[in-house]
C-alpha cells in the first residue's frame, strides 16, 4: 500500500514468502548456461537425492548464503515484479546475521547470541536488546524479518516433503560467483491441496554438497478459477558456503555514524486489534456517493474487506465475498470493501466482473489507520453488539470466512 514506512515494507516481505499463494508469476528467461541430457546409467534416484538435500539443511552447523529472490505475479489484470537480495549467515545456535535490500528498501539484522540489533539504513535508526533466553531458533527470537528470510533455508529442510512426483532432469552448468558448479536439476511435483491445483518446484542441486543452488517455485490456481493466478519464485544463490569458521565480529553491528539508537522506529504501527474490543465507528462514501457509518448497522453483521484492484491475493477472495453478500445478506449480513484507489479504478474493476457488493472510498486512508492495516487484503468481521470477532491479514480461505461469519452469528 503507498502509505507503507520502511518497517512496514518488510511486512510485505513476510507476505510475499509465506502466503499461501505469494504475490508472485512467471519469470520464464532460461539460465543460458550448458546442459546436458542424463542417460539411464547417470540417472540418480530423485527422491533420495532431496532427503540427502534436507538432512544437510537440517545438520549445518554454519552458512554463508547470498541469494536473489525474484518474485512475480501474472494474471488477467497484468504482471508485476520485486527483486530482493538476501545474505544470510549463522554460527548456530544463537548468532545470525541478516541483510535485505532491494525494491521493497533496506534492512539489516544482526545476534551475536546475547545482544540483537535491527537497522534501518533509511532512518538510520536501530534497535537494540538483550537476547532472549527461550528455546526458539535464533531467527525467530530476534525478528520476524529474520524468521521470514530463513524460511527460504527451512523450505530446503523439508525439501522432500509432500513430494507426489520427482524426477531428475538433466544436468546443468550453474555460475556461482566466478565458478561454474555443475548441478542436477531435479524437477518436484507437490500433492493437491485443492482439486486441480498445480504446485511444480524445480532445484539446481550441487550433489557433492547437497545444497541447492537456485530453485524456482510455482503454482497454478485450479483451471477456471475466477481471477486466476500464476505465481513463481525464483531464487538465484550467488554465495553458498557451509560449515566454515565465522569471526565473531560478524555477527555484532556497529551503528553507523550519526545512526541512532531508538524503541521503535519511525512510523511503526500498533499490533493488529484485539478480537472483542469495540469496533472503531466511521463513515464512509460508497461509489454512488452515499454516506454509510458503521454505527447505523449495529444489529447486524459487518464483514469488511480491505482490497485494491492490484492486490493478487485480494483478486482471489472477492468470488467469495460476492458469494457470501448473496447468500446471507437476509440473514442479517453487510458486506463492504474499503479501497483507498481513485473511484474510476475502483468501479471499472467491480464492474468488469459484476460484484455487486458495495465498496467504501478511504482516500485519505483514516479508517485504514482507525483499523491498524498493516497489509492488504485484511478482513474484520463485526458482531451484532459492534465488536470485533475477527480481524485477518492476509488471504483467507472460504471455509474459514463461513466459519467467522457462524461464529457471529450468520449461518
Amino acid at each position: 500500500m503507498k502509505r507503507a514506512t520502511p518497517d512496514l515494507t518488510f511486512v510485505a516481505v513476510l507476505l510475499l514468502l509465506s502466503a499461501r499463494y505469494p504475490f508472485a508469476a512467471m519469470a520464464t528467461n532460461p539460465l543460458q548456461t550448458a546442459t546436458r541430457t542424463l542417460g539411464v546409467a547417470e540417472t540418480l534416484d530423485a527422491k533420495e537425492l532431496l532427503k540427502k538435500v534436507g538432512e544437510t539443511y537440517r545438520d549445518l552447523k554454519s552458512y554463508q548464503f547470498e541469494f536473489t529472490l525474484l518474485t512475480e505475479l501474472r494474471s488477467k489484470a497484468g504482471r508485476k515484479s520485486i527483486e530482493t537480495n538476501v545474505a544470510l549467515w549463522a554460527s548456530r545456535p544463537g548468532k545470525l546475521r541478516v541483510m535485505i535490500s532491494g525494491g521493497l528498501g533496506e534492512l539489516q539484522v544482526f545476534s551475536n547470541g546475547s545482544e540483537s540489533w535491527v537497522f534501518v539504513p533509511l532512518l538510520n535508526q536501530y534497535t537494540r536488546q538483550a537476547a532472549d533466553s527461550s528455546n526458539k531458533p535464533a531467527e525467530e527470537r530476534i525478528s520476524r524479518f529474520a524468521a521470514i528470510a530463513t524460511k527460504v533455508l527451512e523450505q530446503f529442510e523439508k525439501i522432500s516433503s509432500n513430494a507426489s512426483v520427482a524426477r531428475i532432469l538433466r544436468t546443468e552448468n550453474l555460475p556461482i560467483g566466478d565458478d561454474e558448479v555443475e548441478c542436477q536439476v531435479v524437477e518436484v511435483e507437490l500433492e493437491e491441496q485443492e482439486p486441480g491445483e498445480k504446485r511444480m518446484r524445480t532445484y539446481w542441486i550441487d550433489p557433492p554438497r547437497n545444497l541447492v543452488l537456485k530453485a524456482v517455485q510455482f503454482d497454478k490456481l485450479p483451471d477456471g478459477a475466477a481471477d486466476a493466478l500464476e505465481t513463481e519464485i525464483t531464487t538465484t544463490f550467488k554465495k553458498a558456503k557451509v560449515n566454515e569458521a565465522l569471526p565473531d565480529s560478524a555477527f555484532v553491528f556497529q551503528p553507523p555514524a550519526g545512526a541512532k539508537e531508538v524503541a521503535e522506529f519511525r512510523g511503526a504501527r500498533p499490533a493488529a486489534i484485539e478480537i472483542g474490543s469495540e469496533a472503531a465507528d466511521f463513515q464512509l462514501k460508497d461509489l454512488d456517493g452515499g454516506e454509510v457509518q458503521l454505527k447505523s448497522l449495529r444489529g447486524k453483521v459487518v464483514l469488511l474487506n480491505f482490497w485494491a484492484s492490484w492486490c493478487g491475493p485480494c483478486r482471489l477472495e472477492m468470488p467469495v465475498i460476492e458469494r457470501l453478500h448473496q447468500q446471507f445478506h437476509e440473514k442479517g449480513l453487510r458486506v463492504f470493501g474499503v479501497n483507498d484507489e481513485d473511484i474510476d479504478t475502483i468501479r471499472d474493476y467491480l464492474s468488469e466482473r459484476e460484484y455487486s457488493f458495495p465498496t467504501l472510498v478511504d482516500a485519505e486512508q483514516r479508517v485504514m489507520a482507525l483499523y491498524r492495516i498493516r497489509g492488504i487484503p485484511t478482513m474484520v468481521v463485526i458482531d451484532r453488539e459492534g465488536k470485533i470477532a475477527q480481524y485477518r491479514l492476509g488471504l483467507s480461505r472460504e471455509s474459514d470466512l463461513r466459519l467467522w461469519l457462524k461464529n457471529a452469528g450468520i449461518e
